[in-house]
């Protein structure tokens, strides 16, 4: 379940405006603006193959090590956390919330080839890089032919 605080928007006519138009032309801010005052949102996130291993990247700008958590479960790796809003509280008046805000998970089911107990993470510059070793047996390698 997915829960943030949203700041009513439709009281200033220039987000009316917006809503009415980014509804029109279906333009990608618009979209972006109703996901975040519904609350979906979840990090981008990029998966790359080599021969030892799987990486995973996912984009978590704002966010700091510890509002993430990573785990393993049955052969599911998920990624959860949440981005605060700097908004809530605020006495200053938003006029343009593009940025999405509250909780996220992502999931991901693992190749059977994943060695579950050498899995490495690293958070740094708002990027987490998990690295997900293949088992030894499910590497690829070349079979020689004889004459």
């Amino acid at each position: 379940m997915i829960m943030m605080t949203c700041t009513k928007r439709n009281t200033n006519p220039l987000n009316v405006f917006e809503d009415v138009f980014g509804t029109l032309f279906n333009d990608s801010i618009g979209s972006l603006a109703k996901a975040t005052q519904a609350g979906a949102w979840s990090p981008a996130v990029d998966i790359v193959e080599s021969t030892d291993a799987y990486t995973l990247t996912a984009d978590l700008p704002g966010l700091t090590k510890d509002d993430i958590n990573l785990t393993v479960e049955e052969g599911v790796l998920t990624l959860t956390g949440e981005r605060k809003s700097e908004h809530s509280g605020s006495k200053e008046f938003g006029h343009r919330y593009e940025r999405a805000y509250g909780k996220f998970s992502r999931s991901f089911q693992l190749a059977s080839g994943v060695e579950n107990g050498k899995i490495k993470a690293e958070f740094k510059n708002g990027l987490l890089k998990v690295e997900l070793p293949k088992v030894e047996a499910s590497r690829p390698f070349e079979v020689s032919i004889a004459e």
